[in-house]
């Protein structure tokens, strides 16, 4: 856990072209293709990765975020023989958890201590 967190914080200032994604990732490009043409995964610029450019060979680039998916994506795959809709949908609910627990947080942080 603690190498992968290293390797985000590494990430967050850097950006990875499709190819690379794959290998870090373990992804396929293929796969990774068509979760971009689902958006489940998004290039750092959004309108780079829609429409046919991304079978063109478009000079996408990829953030940290993208990577986070994209290993998700290549657990999920394993663990459960997702298919790309599915994937898509797993995705999509997990970054929805992820922003509600932050809201939480932040709503928690916001209310006074209770002294017991």
């Amino acid at each position: 856990m603690h190498i992968e967190s290293t390797e985000m914080l590494w990430f967050e200032q850097h950006v990875l072209s499709l190819p690379e994604l794959s290998e870090l990732s373990g992804v396929p490009q293929p796969l990774l293709e068509e979760l971009l043409d689902c958006g489940a995964i998004a290039p750092l610029e959004p309108d780079a990765g829609t429409g046919p450019r991304v079978r063109a060979g478009a000079d996408l680039r990829f953030g940290a975020q993208a990577l986070r998916a994209a290993r998700t994506a290549r657990r999920l795959r394993a663990d459960f023989e997702f298919d790309v809709q599915a994937l898509a949908v797993a995705l999509s609910l997990l970054d929805r958890v992820a922003e509600l627990e932050a809201q939480l947080r932040e709503l928690r942080a916001q209310q006074p201590q209770r002294v017991r």
